[in-house]
């Protein structure tokens, strides 16, 4: 039921699509539902995240529901409501087509320091003549290899914007569906609508990286979590239990911190995946 009913979010969209083709289809918020597995290991550990891909005359930005509602607070007052601590899990991603420039932004874990990586990968797609209709859609099979994994992505030029959720575009047509050939990372549109307020939001994305320097960055954090508190001189604590804090077990959060990065080692790009030592 619940398929049916995100499915349903793209046929009412359908109409007012065909009164309004190019506005729309440049002005857009498409919600993707990410069906992903953390762990390279154990495959039957199934998450969800809901994302967004807000597209603005021509740029693009992919990032969790939760990231969207904090980059609108910054802008509005200024602070925002933090960042997750997995770095696997935000997969912010911008996009400029027409300057043909991509990058995939990242927040520090602890320090929250901002990088992005400019991502140069040229993504060659095959276009089979597979087809399948998806909420109403006509769509049509496409292939292409990304981050050292094979994908498969439904686009349907019934919706005339080379986009799609994450790094991927360069299609004649929306990517309603995507995953790779393990089925690790599934993204499915669930809703089309107009981009309210005409406004995407946009963050500085921070100081250029390297992926060496961005693996380096992660494995600093895995080595000692707690490094950039100690080295300013701060306290991290929890609440104590009667409405007080007390500063935490920093071994203990250390090795809660490690295992939580092991068992959610499976990025997104597989050819630059980091090996914890």
């Amino acid at each position: 039921m619940k398929r049916k009913r995100n499915y349903f979010h793209l046929i009412l969209w359908l109409m007012f699509f065909c009164y309004s083709v190019n506005g729309a289809a440049q002005n857009s918020s498409i919600s993707y539902e990410l069906i992903y597995k953390p762990n390279p290991v154990q495959k039957d550990k199934i998450k969800k995240q809901q994302y967004k891909l807000d597209i603005l005359h021509g740029k693009s930005i992919f990032r969790t529901e939760t990231r969207r509602e904090s980059d609108s607070l910054i802008k509005k007052i200024g602070f925002g409501t933090g960042y997750n601590t997995n770095p696997n899990y935000e997969m912010y991603f911008v996009k400029e087509l027409n300057n043909n420039v991509f990058k995939k932004h990242f927040v520090s874990p602890m320090s929250r320091d901002k990088f992005f990586i400019k991502i140069d990968d040229q993504l060659k797609w095959k276009i089979l003549p597979e087809t399948m209709v998806i909420a109403n859609f006509n769509c049509q099979k496409a292939e292409v290899e990304y981050g050292g994994r094979n994908w498969s992505a439904w686009f349907t030029k019934e919706i005339p914007v080379s986009e799609g959720p994450y790094c991927f575009h360069g299609l004649p047509g929306l990517i309603l569906q995507i995953q790779d050939d393990q089925e690790d990372y599934v993204f499915k549109a669930t809703e089309i609508k107009k981009l309210a307020n005409n406004f995407l939001y946009e963050i500085d994305l921070g100081k250029q990286i390297t992926w060496i320097q961005f693996n380096k960055i992660l494995q600093d954090y895995f080595d000692s979590p707690y490094n950039f508190a100690k080295a300013k001189g701060m306290k991290v604590v929890k609440d104590n239990g009667s409405g007080g804090t007390m500063e935490i077990d920093y071994r203990a959060r250390t090795k809660e911190t490690q295992e939580m990065l092991l068992e959610n080692n499976n990025p997104i790009e597989l050819n630059h995946k980091l090996e914890y030592k």
